[in-house]
């Protein structure tokens, strides 16, 4: 039985996440070094007359948060190359599509959003097939 649809959107899916992933990693890498950065920080607290926070621990948080974001993108970029290897070999993924696009939509903030709608219909596919030919034997 052909998995094109299933295909097509896991490798959507790992395009959206791949792109999050390394747009992450690269502010990850570029927020620190910016003195820009610097400035917009100060300006915020200055602005809103914080006294407790300084512009450094705002950019550690930045980053970590990134960091953390260009993580979890890449875990469910894997995810989603694993799936289609085993599409492939014609064996049962969408439960494991299904949990990878809602635990990487939640756990990435929605940032992942169309990554996860993505996964989340190729995973509800390849369910219902794997369904349709149970019943056919």
């Amino acid at each position: 039985m052909k998995r094109t649809g299933e295909i097509v959107f896991s490798f959507i899916g790992i395009i959206l996440f791949g792109s999050l992933c390394i747009g992450s990693f690269m502010l990850y890498g570029t927020i620190g070094e910016s003195t820009g950065t610097k400035d917009l920080a100060q300006e915020f607290i200055t602005d809103e007359n914080i006294k407790d926070v300084t512009a450094a621990q705002i950019i550690t948080f930045l980053q970590n948060f990134f960091l953390y974001l260009g993580a979890i993108s890449l875990l469910c970029t894997a995810g989603g190359i694993l799936s289609i290897i085993r599409i492939r070999k014609n064996e049962s993924v969408g439960k494991v599509l299904i949990a990878t696009a809602i635990l990487g939509g939640v756990l990435t903030l929605f940032a992942g959003f169309l990554g996860s709608i993505a996964y989340l219909i190729a995973g509800i596919t390849n369910v219902s097939k794997n369904k349709k030919l149970a019943r056919q034997y």
